[in-house]
């Protein structure tokens, strides 16, 4: 059965980097199992399918995850969310190590992320791509004696119920830099218009 385009474009729309969540709401293990049944199926560069996944949930583990990545790169006044906002998983999209100096995997990174994303705001599930991680990651979690490396972290929760996420036009005195209101836990996202994208 065939999607209403308009649903899809308003799932798109919907699915935002939300970076402040409900820690007493935590995601589990089979929710993350039924996301990375969902990306199975997404494209790879000549279907190669190099991509792995380190699914976390324990709480000592995310807590380490979350030691060693930042948070948002537009906005070094704000360390991240506070203890009781935090992201209770984690997803992290790996490939063969050395995979990151290849254009064709990040691609496919991207694409596996983007495809979570999707499926987890589908379920419910709020999350923030995070490209900005130290070497320490694939360390902590075992993944450089298997010979992988961390391509892109997706932290993963329940939204926060005062977080708030507002889409506005390009083009103010922010341009199309993201920026946040730190005591109205509210973050602002540029879009250019329809018309400024085609050429």
């Amino acid at each position: 059965m065939a999607m209403e385009s308009k649903d899809f474009a308003e799932l798109v729309r919907e699915s935002r980097s939300c970076r402040r969540f409900d820690e007493s709401k935590p995601v589990g293990m089979r929710q993350l199992r039924d996301l990375i049944e969902v990306v199975r199926f997404a494209p790879t560069g000549n279907n190669t399918q190099l991509l792995r996944f380190h699914l976390s949930t324990e709480p000592q583990e995310v807590k380490m995850i979350f030691s060693h990545h930042r948070w948002a790169g537009l906005l070094p006044e704000w360390d991240g969310p506070e203890q009781g906002a935090r992201p209770t998983a984690y997803i992290v999209v790996c490939g063969p190590s050395g995979a990151s100096k290849a254009p064709i995997r990040n691609l496919d990174a991207g694409i596996a992320a983007q495809t979570i994303m999707l499926a987890a705001h589908a379920a419910g599930i709020a999350g923030c791509m995070i490209a900005s991680f130290d070497g320490g990651l694939a360390d902590e979690l075992g993944l450089s004696a298997q010979g992988l490396a961390p391509l892109i972290v997706l932290a993963l929760g329940v939204a926060a119920p005062d977080e708030k996420i507002v889409i506005e036009d390009a083009g103010g005195e922010h341009g199309v830099r993201y920026w946040r209101e730190l005591d109205a836990h509210t973050q602002h996202v540029p879009k250019r218009s329809l018309d400024e994208l085609l050429v």
